[in-house]
């Protein structure tokens, strides 16, 4: 997918959504290559929306349901709409998307790291870890430490 069709699938969620009789916003964060397309204007395509689900509770249960199922019904659509609807799209700043980047370490993100780092102007090192830190759990860290490190070796080899 390129940056203009996960436009046009969010604008088609919220429609279905909107349809379904859904009024309280359903708030989700986009992270991962669909971010990188529509707010890193990085030219390359991502077969996914990656999400992280900001609301707990019983609205997450509630609006689980209705969400997977205006995901499956847009995915048979395929027609713009003019607005996302129900559907609240947040997006974190570029430097947690960075820390997540590094922290998750796979070929892609390395490559989308890099030009989070340019962008950002983080330089060195240990400009980068100052940002795991800020951004990743303590727990996290140590139990991902060596991976981290070797990710950290690929963007700022010595």
């Amino acid at each position: 997918m390129q940056a203009r069709d996960i436009e046009r699938h969010l604008t088609q969620l919220g429609q279905e959504l909107t349809d379904r009789g859904i009024q309280k916003p359903i708030r989700v964060l986009m992270i991962g290559g669909a971010y990188m397309l529509l707010l890193a204007k990085m030219q390359r395509s991502t077969d996914d929306v990656d999400i992280l689900w900001l609301d707990e509770d019983d609205a997450f249960q509630r609006g689980i349901d209705q969400l997977r199922e205006g995901v499956q019904v847009v995915a048979e659509k395929q027609r713009l709409e003019p607005e996302f609807g129900p559907l609240h799209i947040y997006v974190p700043p570029k430097m947690y998307i960075l820390a997540l980047k590094i922290f998750a370490g796979r070929e892609k993100d390395i490559e989308d790291s890099r030009l989070l780092l340019r962008y950002l102007k983080v330089r060195t090192r240990p400009q980068a870890r100052l940002l795991l830190d800020r951004y990743i759990s303590p727990a996290a860290l140590a139990a991902n430490a060596e991976d981290i490190e070797h990710t950290l070796e690929e963007l700022f080899p010595q």
